[in-house]
Order: C-alpha cells, then structure tokens, then sequence
C-alpha cells in the first residue's frame, strides 16, 4: 500500500507541475484570399504579425484581429511572433472575375505623388541606374512602394529594362511576351526610364504576349495615375498626403485614421518610410474619433551620446499609448540599441528587442505623442554620472577653495571673474545650482553680480564672451546682468568681417555665447571657416600655427552655430585633432607638448559635439578619457600634466564638463526638475578610506545631505543605479532550475520508483 501511495503521488505531482508549465498554444485562424479585399488573421492572444507578398517587403501590424489588402495574385505569407511563440501560414491571393473588358485583369490601381529628383535602381546585372522620379518608371517604382509588390530590370544597350512585375516575367507566355506601358492611352517609343510623365498622367503598364496585345486584353495590367507634390517622396498618393514645409523641416508622410473612441489603430509605414528611417509599424489606443499621423526629417539638435542610426520628428495626435517598431541592421550591438527622444535633452526611453532575422534586428518602443526622435547605438563607458566618483571627488574639492565672497580661484588667491565663470559652468554642468553653493552668505553668481561692473573696464572680448556663457549657464539674464547688457557689449565688438575681437579664439568664444543669447552669428562663422588652415587646424591667432585647443573650440563653436558635422570643414578639423594623441592617450596643446588635463578635456567635448565617443580615441590602447583620470589626484583636483600642477582650479572645471559629455556651451539642467538627492562630505571620507571599493564609472550610493554642496540627480539615473545594484546581484546569484528540469528529475524518481516497484 505505501508503495502505491507513493507512486501515486508522484504521478499526481508530475500532472500538477506539468500543468503549471506555459503551453506554446498561439494559433492563428485566416479568412479572406482575394485581390483587393481583405485578408483578416485572428489569433488567440496579441502578436506581432508579419505580411509579405510574394517575397516581397514584408509589412507589420500588431493585436490579435489584423488585416491586410493585398493587390495582386500570388502566395501571401502570414507570420504571427509573441515570445517565443511563432505560427507561420502561406495564402493563396487570387483575383475575382468582375465586368468588364480587361477589369479580371487589373491588379493594381492607385494614384501616386511623385517627388523631383531620382533614386536608384539595380539591374539583375548588378549594374546601378540612376532613374528620374517623373518618368514612366519612376510611376512603376512609387505604385510598387505603395501596393508592397516587387519588379525586376534587366540591362540592355538601350537601358534598364523592365522583365518582371509582381513575378511575371517575360518570356513566360511565348517568346515575344513581356512587359509594355502606354501613357493616356499611347504607346511611347522610348524607354520608361526617359518618358517624362506629367501632372494627371495615366501610366498603364500591361503583361503583352504579342504585338497585337492591348491593355483590354493583356493577363495582368496596372493602371497609376500620376501626381506631383512639392516636397512629397514617391508612393505617399494613397496615404492622403499633402506636402508643404513645416518649421524647416520636410513633411515625409501624412495620414489620419478615422476610429472610435478607445480602439486600437494599427498603421503599417510604406516602404519608403522604412527605407528611409526604419519604420516599420505604429499602434496606438485612439482618444477621439481621428487620428493624425504626421512624420518629418528631423533636424539634428543637443549631444546624443551615441552612434545616431536615424533621426526623425513624429506627430501622433489624438491617441494615446503609441508605440512603434523599428528596425536597424546588424551591423550595431543590439543591447546597446535604444529609441530616445528630446526634451530639452536626450531622454532614453523603454526600448524592447522583438527578434531578428538575416538582415535586420527588430525593436519595439513607447513614445510620447510627438516629439524628435532618433534610434541610436549608445556609447560605452561614457559619459561619467554626476554620482560617479571622480565627479564627486572634483566637487568636493571646488567646495574647498571657494572663497568667503562666494568666488573662485586657485589656492590661496583671490577671486576673479574669469576662474568664477568657469566654476559656474562646470556646476551647471553638474546639475549644480550655482545660487545654492554658499560661503559666508555670498553664491559665486553674487560675486560676479557684486564685483562685474570694477572688473569692465579690464575685460577684453573673451572675457566678456566667457561672462556671458556663465551667466547663462546660471540662468540670469545676460542682457541686464548688475545693471549691464553684456551682449550688447559684445556685438560692439563685431567686426564688419563677422570676426569678433582680434583674434580667432576671441571669435570663437564670441559665436559661441551670442549664439547662446540667440543673435545671428552667421557672419562670424563663415568668417571662423575662412580661417581653417591647410592642415584643417585652427590657431588662436590669423596667419598663426594650428594647435588642437583652439582647434577643438573651433569644432565647438562651429557645431553649435549650425555646421553640419559631417561637413568638410569638421571633418578636416578632427583629422587634424587626431595627429595631436600623445602616446599616453593624452593630447597636447602644440607641437611635441605634454598631454596635459586641459587638452584632453577641451577635445573630449569637441568629439562629444561632433558625435564621437571619446573612450574610442585611443593610443597605445589607452584612451583620451583614461589619460584624463589618471591627473586626478587624491584630494580630487586634475593636475595640469603628471609631473606639474598648475592652475588646479581651471584644470578643474574643465575636467569636470569633459568627463560629464558637456561640451560649450553649458545649458543650465538643474532648472529642470532634477532633486536635491545627497551630498558628498560623508561618501568622499568613506571613498578615501577604501578607493578600491568604488571604481571609476561605477553610480556611488547618496548620503545624508549637507547643507553645502548639494549635487542633484534626475530620476532616470536614481532608476540607473538601483538597476545597477540589482543587475550585480542578478549576475551573482545562482540560476534556478526550470520547472522542465524538475520533471525530468521526477521521470527518472518514477521510472525508479515503477522498475522497483514491479520487481
């Protein structure tokens, strides 16, 4: 009897735990199989599901009741995806026969907008044409965008070739059959690629098997009438598009979605769409009866820290809950790959990876209604968090030497205007507030507003720039600043050449705090280009040497005034910059000079402004940001180079911007919601007491706040640290076997216990 008992329960055990295991059950029902009417998949839960008609590109949608129309005949394939859950079908998409001469045989009518300009197509050859939008085979090319089918081109001595539509291709009904196109009824006598079509043109292309052959009686015709739209991409006809230009920035496509209130709306973006940005789907939860739809080429603004994959403003308006599917290829880390969004800053934002396939890796993302987005690649190792330890350390130790006026300089100096301003930039980039740094009741803005007006009349043109750059950083109004407009100040000394000050440095840091206050600097800048030397450097005076600390102010300055990044002048500038890495990882000022802290620093933020990740620049393996921590004395100063301390404060402050990925000019963040979370006086003991126990670039644990130095953090990066804490206790603790390893282990009791048992 205990024998049976046991057994039985171990029996009972197994079915209980078995039943506990999730089963793989995701079906999937299709109805529909005809051209031009719907194909509906229901499935039992939401999925990703996956259309492609006849090996074509395939479209996305999302829930678990989607449709797709498909166009023309053919095997359409159905691919459902939740977890690790996939079905796969393949439907038959056949035509029905309606009234007619020629109607059975229309698998495609629509209307597309062509664009000016050209695009690219490959013969089977392999060689590439450059093919005009406006022509009879740019129509072909937007209608196959639009409809999801495929074409083919052959090369012949007369040009691209048109073999096969939608799989049917010449030759396949006799050996004379192929494809042929008529224009408002008349048949071209030259290529489709030179046949220049015209607003309200009828493009029919048909399947011909002789010469006798017309569209009424051609097996497979497609009949497009043409549309121009200024500034529209090819195929965007059916979506309900209007072009037009919006804040400088071209409109790429358009739809609105009539829904009920609190539905689903599912929208697949065209192939142009996902060409261009890698789009692939969008769903979102309607909040009233239309939704809108609108995506625009984004211009690129702030510092993304990270490789950009694509860029792009996206309006959805009257909806809720949207979210998006992208892809990039594979070429990227896919763990590194996240979707973030500017506010004011780059913000990352829940970003999912879905699966891949050959070519691609798919991703998923929530996002808010409208916005600038960009997929990027995120860094490693860079930037450093306000909570990191060198930071810490750094201000700790500006704490230290600020004085009783509430000003700054070295050591036992007194305070002046330059080392203030540049301390005010250093906390804002901190996410300090600089009115809350107090000693003996005065803030370092009080001593600039109490001191500015005896120190006028010594300022030269940097200065007064650099006085600017802190006031703002310090979100105080430049223009009226103790009763002085120190931009006006400034503009006085624009010279009829855009040149600012008498020199280049001047200019430099002139264009960049009067771009800062919002004047136009445009002047200056061609002028700062026309002063780039051979070598792609710049000096700090005309007709001067390069050097690579006013080289790396120039990449700033101009970067931030609106060059493009990609642009000649930037680029010959980073080459240049590239020359100037010691073998130490450090860089130097000029010539065969000591890497020092504030070359290295004064690069670091030129690369982050032109989208570089410092921790890649490397000599001998070691990197510009490596050499940079390694002046960090224990007190927490930077020294000027590893045998020499000089100027401690300034070598200081720079590191400290360089380090946090803020290159000039210095926006004021504390402003901006952060919370006062900790200071630092108890943590720093504990840090010099055990070094070893907080590595560099490891989030720092918050201490009991201090009346002094109050550093802030934003709540994604509070949410950073703990995520931290629990990713190194997950990769610490030991795996806990699976429910299938508990019932294999149950087999073998059972099948034990069944063997003695029967003997």
């Amino acid at each position: 009897m205990k024998r049976r008992f046991w057994i039985y329960f171990l029996l009972f055990l197994a079915l209980i735990l078995s039943a506990s295991i999730p089963a793989f059950s995701l079906t999937m029902s299709i109805n529909g199989g005809s051209v031009n009417e719907p194909v509906t998949v229901t499935l039992d839960k939401n999925a990703y599901v996956i259309f492609r008609m006849n090996n074509g590109t395939p479209v996305f949608s999302y829930g678990n009741q989607v449709k797709f129309i498909p166009h023309l005949t053919g095997n359409l394939y159905v691919e459902a995806r939740v977890g690790d859950e996939v079905v796969k079908k393949i439907v038959k998409i056949t035509k029905k026969v309606s009234g007619g001469a020629g109607e059975s045989n229309l698998f495609y009518s629509g209307t597309v907008y062509l664009p000016d300009g050209s695009f690219k197509l490959t013969a089977s050859g392999g060689k590439v044409y450059t093919i005009p939008w406006r022509t009879a085979l740019g129509a072909l090319k937007a209608a196959s965008e639009l409809a999801g089918f495929s074409f083919t081109i052959k090369e012949t001595s007369w040009g691209p070739f048109v073999s096969c539509i939608a799989g049917k291709c010449e030759k396949s009904e006799g050996a004379t059959s192929g494809w042929m196109y008529q224009v408002n009824g008349q048949t071209p006598m030259v290529g489709a690629h030179e046949y220049e079509v015209k607003d309200g043109d009828v493009v029919v292309w048909y399947f011909s098997r002789s010469m006798d052959e017309t569209p009424d009686t051609s097996p497979m015709i497609l009949k497009i009438l043409v549309r121009f739209q200024t500034g529209m991409p090819a195929g965007t006809g059916e979506a309900g598009m209007h072009g037009g230009e919006g804040e400088n920035k071209r409109v790429i496509f358009r739809k609105e979605i009539t829904a009920n209130r609190g539905t689903q709306v599912s929208l697949n973006f065209p192939d142009y769409v996902r060409d261009r940005f890698s789009l692939l789907s969008l769903k979102a939860k309607s909040k009233s009866v239309s939704v809108r739809i609108e995506l625009k080429e984004a211009n690129e603004t702030g510092v993304v820290y990270g490789k950009v994959l694509r860029m792009f403003d996206l309006n959805v308006s009257g909806a809720e809950n949207v979210e998006i599917v992208f892809q990039t290829e594979k070429d990227v880390d896919k763990d590194r790959v996240v979707l973030v969004e500017y506010r004011e800053r780059w913000v990352e934002l829940p970003t999912e990876f879905l699966w891949e396939d050959r070519n691609y890796y798919y991703f998923s993302a929530k996002i808010s209604n409208f916005s600038t987005f960009a997929v990027i690649e995120k860094w490693i190792a860079f930037p450093l968090n306000i909570t990191d330890e060198p930071i810490i350390k750094a201000l700790f130790w500006l704490k230290t030497i600020q004085n009783d006026d509430g000003g700054f300089a070295n050591p036992g100096e007194e305070s002046s205007i330059s080392k203030t301003s540049w301390v005010i930039m250093a906390l804002a980039a901190s996410k300090q507030d600089p009115h809350k740094w107090i000693k003996n009741g005065n803030s370092p803005v009080d001593y600039l507003k109490n001191n500015l007006n005896s120190f006028l009349g010594k300022m030269g043109t940097a200065d007064i720039a650099r006085t600017i750059l802190a006031v703002t950083a310090a979100s105080e109004n430049p223009r009226n600043f103790s009763g002085v407009n120190l931009v006006s100040m400034l503009r006085e000394r624009v010279k009829e050449n855009g040149q600012i000050g008498d020199f280049v440095y001047t200019t430099i840091w002139g264009i960049m705090a009067l771009k800062a206050v919002g004047e136009d600097v445009s002047k200056s800048v061609e002028w700062l280009k026309s002063q780039q030397n051979k070598d792609g450097g710049f000096a700090w005076a005309v007709g001067e040497k390069s050097d690579y600390d006013d080289t790396a102010a120039a990449i700033q300055a101009l970067i931030y005034a609106g060059e493009p990044k990609e642009s000649e002048v930037i680029k010959k500038a980073l080459d240049y910059l590239r020359t100037g890495q010691n073998d130490d990882g450090g860089f130097r000022y000029f010539g065969n000079s000591s890497s020092n802290a504030a070359s290295d620093a004064w690069v670091i933020q030129a690369l982050v402004a032109a989208g570089e990740n410092p921790r890649e620049w490397k000599k001998n393996g070691i990197s510009v940001v490596d050499h940079l921590l390694s002046l960090q004395t224990e007190e927490g100063y930077f020294r000027y180079t590893s045998v020499q301390t000089s100027n401690p404060g300034y070598m200081t402050v720079c590191a400290i911007m360089a380090l946090l990925g803020k290159p000039n000019p210095i926006k004021p963040e504390y402003v901006h919601g952060e919370v006062n979370l900790s200071a630092l006086t108890g943590k720093i003991s504990k840090a010099k007491a055990k070094p070893e126990e907080t590595p560099i670039s490891t989030p720092v644990a918050v201490v009991t706040p201090s009346p002094t130095i109050t550093p802030t953090i934003t709540a994604t990066e509070e949410v950073k640290i703990r995520k931290t804490a629990e990713t190194l206790m997950t990769e610490k603790s030991e795996r806990t076997p699976g429910f299938e390893a508990l019932l294999g282990y149950l087999s073998i009791v059972l099948a034990f216990a069944w063997r003695k048992w029967r003997n």
